[in-house]
């Protein structure tokens, strides 16, 4: 793995569900789109570093969207990463992977939730627990949603934030764990993978939330919501 450490970030355009937001994409960022991805990223304007995919969504999309491929291809081949159909990386996963290699530690993934089928929602949250495992950070984006995993420390959100949060344990058991700030609190409590018991929390808009998991892995699932 690449020790050269990335001031950027990566930014993953993935298929899924996507509702047209401003993606940042910034001087020594990363982004990359993967199989009709594409297609989301061409929708907001930005034309990704590499498009990564075996591109079967990419082609239930119709030619149009090929003949795009197909002229980028043409004009700039290096842009164009194609993958196996037959293979063991995710078109996200794989793109996780090439920004690891070239030194990125933090990971925005766009389009990565909902789609026609629920274990590709799966898939990526599991991509985000690879991340971790790899000493990253990653983050599932949407225009009023994020995903994230916490594991052996702690996640503050500043004051301001309204909606609902909720937090799973992914590790069979996560020891440690400390809520403060939300309208249910927790001090030191256990969380298992077989009781949701941290679901549909709620943000208090002046305070500032902290969520801290000693000993375990955990997913956290933010709405943010604008009513006040």
């Amino acid at each position: 793995m690449n020790t050269n450490i990335k001031e950027g970030k990566c930014v993953i355009i993935s298929a899924g569900d996507f509702y047209p937001v401003e993606i940042p994409v910034e001087e020594g960022d990363l982004c990359i789109a993967c199989d009709a991805g594409f297609l989301h990223a061409r929708d907001v304007g930005v034309l990704p570093d590499l498009i990564v995919g075996d591109f079967d969504s990419l082609s239930e999309a119709g030619e149009i969207a090929l003949r795009d491929l197909m002229e980028i291809e043409a004009s700039d081949p290096q842009r164009i990463v194609r993958l196996n159909v037959k293979k063991d990386d995710t078109d996200t996963i794989k793109a996780v992977k090439i920004g690891l290699e070239k030194g990125y530690r933090k990971f925005y993934l766009y389009g990565a939730l909902g789609g026609k089928r629920v274990d590709h929602t799966i898939a990526n949250i599991q991509t985000l627990n690879f991340i971790k495992n790899h000493g990253a950070k990653g983050y599932i984006m949407e225009h009023d949603k994020m995903l994230l995993v916490a594991r052996n420390e702690t996640i503050k959100f500043h004051r301001g934030n309204t909606g609902y949060i909720s937090v799973f344990s992914l590790s069979d058991v996560s020891k440690g764990v400390t809520i403060k700030g939300l309208m249910y609190n927790l001090e030191g409590g256990t969380l298992t993978n077989d009781f949701p018991l941290g679901v549909s929390n709620e943000f208090i808009i002046d305070e500032e939330a902290e969520i801290t998991v000693e000993e375990g892995t955990l997913l956290i699932t933010v709405y943010f919501s604008d009513e006040i």
